[in-house]
């Protein structure tokens, strides 16, 4: 059988996952078991994959942030109210 090795940035949620897991069931499931439990309910259920991915839900990564964040400019005096503004006007603040 074929092993992959993947970049996995949710430990910290996979870790929860196995605890509240085991809490509730009280089988201890390594993360390679939930791992692969979970895609397989996920193949299972692809049309809910793919309304996930086409609503636009998928969080931005750090690096990608940071990417973002570095394509900003200084607009000059004044500009620390731009934040604020643009809050209230897309979020209809006061």
């Amino acid at each position: 059988m074929p092993v992959s090795t993947v970049k996995f940035d949710l430990q910290d949620d996979l870790e929860e996952l196995q605890a509240r897991l085991y809490l509730d069931t009280r089988k201890r499931l390594s993360k390679k078991e939930i791992l692969e439990l979970v895609f397989r309910i996920g193949k299972e259920n692809y049309d809910l994959i793919v309304r996930e991915v086409q609503s636009g839900d998928i969080p931005l990564s750090d690096e990608t942030i940071r990417e973002i964040l570095s394509l900003a400019e200084d607009l000059g005096p004044g500009s620390e109210d731009l934040s604020s503004s643009v809050d209230d006007i897309v979020y209809g603040g006061s």
